[in-house]
């Protein structure tokens, strides 16, 4: 570039040519000038301007009137002479102000550049910007002057004079189009003209066509009214006229608009006038006129309706910031509406938002913010010299920020991380300047949280919380409080938080309420009743008393029995059955009303989280009785309980009743929902999904309402038990294809698959990074599993990361979290002590014992009301399972060591904690981990009480609909384990199909302390149990049979354990596999030498384990050996022992006759000896 520039100057300060000589200005300067200082000086700031000496426009029509004193017009810079030449020549072909400028740069743009503009070679400019220059009408045609670059070059520029060729014949065809197109357009307009004009003169035709106010007819109301002579164009046609030019869309000459807009006398001009003539100088980039003629229509018009938006529009576009200032507080001089200001100390005006409209549609709004901050920071003094100017800028800011604000939230593809820190340090740099931020916060938070993308759930940082966080600081450091937030901010954020269950953040804003407005604080009723419903879904007791008891001390109108619903609510979540009843009752002795079917229904809800069926039937009996109408929320509980049971035909006659009500169950997904569950938990998974599919065609159909994502979570959850991950992840596939949505709990379904194959840290990948990349929330329930899974793996250390991460992320904890952390933390501390060598087993726990203070110090009452997935397999109610089990979680890891002391002291602190109720009765799983305990202290009268209990509790958990409503008799009891009708009584028992190993590991610990004692007895009383159990159709476990069936062996009784062995263990028997020495081969845990894969040993699997077939081959050896010496003939039965055994049981003696003989531990020890 410099090469082209002989004449610039060396010192490369500028690159403005240096002028030849010097000449002075002709310009006449203002007398204030030579006696004042630069912001002294008491003219009008339009004066500054260069294009108002110039005319209003170019046509000579109607006696033009004069701008300044003198005729001569000028287009100069102000204080020319100060420029050299040439810099003035420059100057004034880019200035932005008067016609003549525009029309010249206009010129320019057609002709192109009169000299070059780079130093590159058009050639070379053409290859960098080949793309943005290929249409480029100012590129010329013989691309560039030759650089000699050989015939590769040449080839190239005959490819581009051919291409520029088709592109000029292109042009030359798309230029007689258009003309062809005014052409016609000039016919129609003629056509037009002379239908309206017949019978009618141009003026009458003319009013006509204003009074019918037509679109797009701009065009031909000019040419009427060109038409009609000056003495016959009235000032109220004019004054029409440009309103309708203006009306809509359609381009007008501003030429034409000021031509008529100079003709209009002033007392005729109304604001609509004002407004065109102001719009057509800025059109014509000509601020000085249109800055006077705004100044003339304020004194008269409210600046609302005289064109204000247009003049800021383009001061503000142009970042001339003091004539933006001038005419805004022009603006505020005029009559505006009165005002009354609602929040103190703000300057925010509401009822100016028009004059905005225009800068609103300005591109790179943050651009010029930030020019008016560096404006404002040079010349604060001066802006804030008087209350008038420092108010006036302050209503400006009030108006200006919230537009940026806007154009920052919404673009088209938004980067979060530019809009927070552009939004943080907007706010710093108005701290910073003394401007006012109030109503900016307010804005920018509350249009935050109307926006869907920040409504919806995100792991990214809260923008709306960081500014926030930031506002309240502010706030803080205010004793006087003047900045602080407004109550329905506050409001909003409570709302926004509390949609996904952030109670602690949900505190926080309300205790934020109370510091910044005092006894003010609780004025809004809704914000309490929300409080109130927020708290009770969540079981917090005691925060639902205390805002219901604000509620109806302020705001008594509102306890009504939709509030008073709460009370109930917040029990009935807890599954705190009394609780509920007890609110229950205050409605009407306390309130005076009588309960409606809401009311009704969340009692029956009571007694369906507690599983309690007996309750449950009985509240719904009382529901008919009383004559409320029921709805599908009384149906849904009852459903949900026959389904959680497997109860198939229960739950079918319900869903009978409820149509024979007309209620609308079938269009309801959440109870057919209901149906799929009951199959699934009957064991049939195909007709599980048969329904499920008949959903989804209802649902595509519109015949039914809600999502369909809890149904295929339930199956694929189904499938996930079982280590199914083929099934999973057909479903989870089927669940893609067909757009059911995905959440958080068909991700927690997967993992579940995944840990059950024992791929616990792929699992774990789906939590750290697949859910988070799929925006969806990780709840405590994932890290349940995960921690869970790393403990089965024997990952301890990948267990405590999981539990710390959860702390870190400060993760919602629930009663599965809770468990899974404990264990984890206790089976660290166990190994600790295992690897330091510390044998004393009154060694405390300290760190478990210090986890369950904390939980025993919140409310974890309230840890049964969440709604996420039930994590363990063991069967038990809701009712009084925290924080027992955690007592009892804790007492299980105490026993392992054998400080049974210590046990006894959670045993009595666990009894504490429990409520006070007469029928209070233990969970199962807490009298489990206490026999355990017991059992291990050869505490067997304690194990056996522990037993009567577990039993009492099994029975209402296993109870189905038909043992209510028609019980049976007690059953006949059965003398041998071997009579097929046992069998048959305990298959056809109605009890729940899918609760039918509830009692399998008390029953285990109960039947282990019996068969531990010498006593004869004992062994017959391990025999009656277990046909009590079978007779009432429990499941008695696989490690249960096979210790029963050992220790009938070993206590002598051959032919009782040969006989039970053959009968419930044999025909599940795989057999032994083949040995080969060049093959290895895992053994399965307890199944030695068996043909037996790990999959192949299930939960219920009834087979004869290694240990039992060597003790049975011991006592066989035994017999034969006997035989052998002349022992063991049986008069009774006429044989030897050995035939009778081969005789009844044929399988076993198989077993055992071919079992390989590998001198492994077991058989040395029963077989090898004898």
């Amino acid at each position: 570039m410099l090469e082209r520039a002989p004449t610039c100057l060396e010192t490369g300060r500028h690159l403005l040519r240096t002028p030849k000589r010097c000449t002075h200005g002709r310009r006449t300067l203002h007398s204030s000038f030579w006696h004042h200082g630069a912001s002294d000086l008491n003219l009008p700031i339009w004066w500054a301007s260069t294009s108002i000496f110039g005319l209003a426009n170019s046509d000579d029509s109607g006696g033009r009137r004069t701008l300044c004193r003198g005729s001569k017009r000028s287009d100069g810079l102000l204080l020319d002479f100060l420029y050299p030449e040439k810099t003035v020549a420059l100057l004034q072909r880019i200035s932005t102000y008067g016609l003549a400028s525009v029309e010249a740069r206009r010129r320019h743009q057609i002709n192109g550049n009169g000299f070059r503009q780079f130093s590159t070679t058009r050639w070379e400019a053409k290859g960098v910007n080949s793309e943005a220059d290929a249409h480029s009408p100012l590129l010329p045609k013989d691309g560039g002057a030759d650089t000699g670059g050989g015939d590769a070059i040449s080839s190239t520029r005959q490819k581009t004079r051919t291409i520029n060729r088709g592109e000029h014949h292109d042009k030359k065809e798309a230029k007689a189009i258009e003309l062809r197109d005014t052409e016609s357009r000039e016919f129609q307009f003629r056509e037009e003209m002379e239908e309206r004009l017949q019978g009618n003169t141009a003026s009458d035709a003319l009013y006509t066509l204003l009074k019918a106010k037509e679109l797009g007819k701009q065009e031909l109301a000019w040419r009427l009214y060109s038409a009609i002579q000056e003495s016959s164009r009235t000032p109220d046609i004019k004054a029409t006229l440009l309103e309708y030019l203006t009306s809509h869309t359609v381009s007008v000459e501003s030429s034409r608009i000021l031509q008529i807009f100079d003709t209009l006398p002033l007392e005729y001009r109304r604001a609509s006038s004002y407004r065109t003539a102001i719009s057509a100088y800025v059109a014509l980039r000509m601020v000085g006129p249109a800055i006077q003629l705004h100044e003339e229509s304020a004194a008269r018009f409210s600046g609302l309706d005289c064109g204000t938006d247009a003049i800021l529009g383009r001061t503000i576009e142009d970042n001339h910031w003091d004539l933006t200032l001038h005419v805004f507080r022009t603006f505020l001089r005029s009559a505006l509406p009165m005002h009354i200001q609602k929040t103190p100390f703000t300057d925010h005006r509401e009822d100016i938002k028009a004059v905005w409209k225009t800068v609103a549609r300005l591109p790179s709004l943050s651009d010029h913010l930030l020019s008016l901050l560096e404006y404002v920071e040079r010349f604060q003094d001066e802006l804030k010299s008087t209350e008038g100017n420092e108010k006036a800028l302050r209503i400006f800011i009030n108006g200006f920020v919230p537009l940026v604000i806007e154009q920052v939230l919404t673009p088209i593809d938004p980067d979060e991380d530019y809009i927070l820190e552009l939004l943080l340090g907007l706010f710093s740099d108005l701290r910073t300047l003394g401007l006012p931020r109030i109503s900016s916060y307010d804005y920018a938070i509350g249009r935050l949280l109307k926006l869907p993308r920040y409504r919806e759930y995100t792991n990214q940082r809260k923008i709306f919380q960081e500014l926030y966080n930031k506002y309240k600081e502010e706030s803080m450091q205010d004793p006087t409080h003047r900045i602080r937030p407004s109550k329905s901010i506050i409001t909003n954020l409570i709302m926004q938080h509390g949609a996904f269950g952030s109670i602690e953040v949900v505190g926080d804003l309300v205790q934020d309420l109370r510091t910044f407005y005092k006894d003010q604080w609780c004025t809004h009723a809704h914000t309490m009743v929300y409080l109130v419903r927020f708290y009770a879904e969540y079981g917090k007791v005691d925060e639902v008393h205390e805002y219901f008891d604000v509620l109806s001390t302020h705001f008594p109108n509102f306890t009504n029995l939709k509030t008073i619903a709460s009370l109930l609510y917040v029990y009935a979540r807890r599954v705190d059955v009394q609780g509920t009843m007890d609110q229950f009752k205050r409605i009407s002795k306390e309130f005076g009303l009588v309960p409606d079917t809401a009311c009704w229904n969340i009692l029956l809800l009571a007694h369906t989280r507690a599983d309690d069926l007996d309750g449950a039937l009985e509240c719904f009996n009382r529901i008919l009785e009383s004559g409320v109408v029921p709805d599908t929320h009384t149906f849904g509980p009852l459903l949900d309980l026959c389904a959680s049971r497997g109860d198939v035909e229960a739950f079918e006659a319900l869903y009978s009743k409820a149509e024979q009500l007309k209620v609308p169950v079938r269009t309801d997904v959440r109870a057919r929902a209901g149906y799929v569950q009951a199959f699934l938990q009957s064991g049939d998974p195909e007709g599980a999904e048969a329904v499920a599919q008949g959903m989804l065609k209802s649902h595509q159909a519109e015949t039914l309402r809600g999502s369909l994502t809890h149904t295929w979570n339930l199956l694929i959850t189904h499938y996930a038990l079982q280590g199914d991950v083929g099934n999973s992840r057909r479903l989870y596939r089927y669940m893609v294809d067909n757009n059911i949505p995905l959440d958080s709990w068909t991700y927690a379904a997967l993992m579940r698959s995944l840990i059950e194959v024992r791929q616990t840290n792929a699992a774990y990948k789906i939590l750290r990074v697949t859910m988070p990349n799929n925006n969806m929330r990780v709840h405590g329930f994932h890290y349940a599993l995960v921690i869970t899974g790393f403990l089965r793996e024997g990952q301890y250390e990948h267990a405590l990361r999981a539990h710390n991460r959860m702390e870190a992320r400060n993760v919602k904890q629930t009663k599965n979290s809770r468990q899974a952390s404990l264990l984890a933390i206790g089976i660290t501390e166990l190994r600790k002590l295992q690897e330091l060598k510390i044998t004393d087993p009154r060694t405390r726990l300290i760190a478990v014992e210090e986890t369950l203070r904390g939980i025993l110090f919140e409310s974890y009452e309230s840890e049964l009301a969440n709604r996420e997935p039930k994590h363990s397999r063991f069967i038990e109610s809701q009712e009084h399972s925290v924080p027992q089990g955690y007592f009892g979680l804790l007492i299980l890891l105490y026993s392992t060591r054998g400080a049974y002391e210590i046990c006894k002291e959670l045993f009595e602190a666990a009894s504490m904690a429990r409520p006070n109720e007469a029928d209070y009765e233990p969970p199962i799983t807490l009298l489990t981990t206490i026999m355990e305990a017991h059992f291990k202290a050869k505490e067997y009268d304690e194990v056996a009480k522990c037993w009567e209990l577990a039993r009492v509790q099994a029975e209402k958990l296993v109870k189905t609909l038909q043992q209510v409503i028609d019980p049976q008799p007690a059953k006949v009891e059965f003398d041998s384990l071997l009579d097929p009708a046992l069998k048959e009584s305990g298959a056809s028992a109605k009890i729940a199909t899918n609760r039918r190993h509830v009692l399998y590991r008390a029953a285990r610990i109960y039947i282990r302390s019996l068969l531990i004692q010498d006593d004869p007895k004992y062994v017959q009383e391990a025999q009656r149990t277990i046909s009590q159990l079978l007779n009432n159709g429990y499941v008695i476990d696989n490690l249960t049979w096979n210790e029963f069936i050992q220790m009938l062996a070993r206590r002598g009784r051959i032919v009782d354990a040969f006989s039970a062995c053959e009968y419930y263990l044999m025909p599940q028997f795989p057999g032994w596999r083949t040995l080969q020495p060049y093959y290895i081969r895992r053994n399965v845990s307890g199944f030695f030498w068996m043909e037996l894969r790990n999959s192949g040993v299930g939960h219920k699997s009834i087979m004869p384990r290694y240990k039992t077939l060597v003790i049975l081959a011991a006592a066989y050896t035994q017999i034969k050996r006997d035989e052998a010496n002349g022992m063991g003939y049986n008069p009774e039965i006429g044989g030897w022992a050995r035939e009778v055994l081969e005789q009844i049981s044929p399988l076993t003696v198989r077993a055992i006759e071919t079992m390989p003989r590998t001198g492994d531990r077991l058989q040395m020890r029963y077989i090898e000896g004898m």
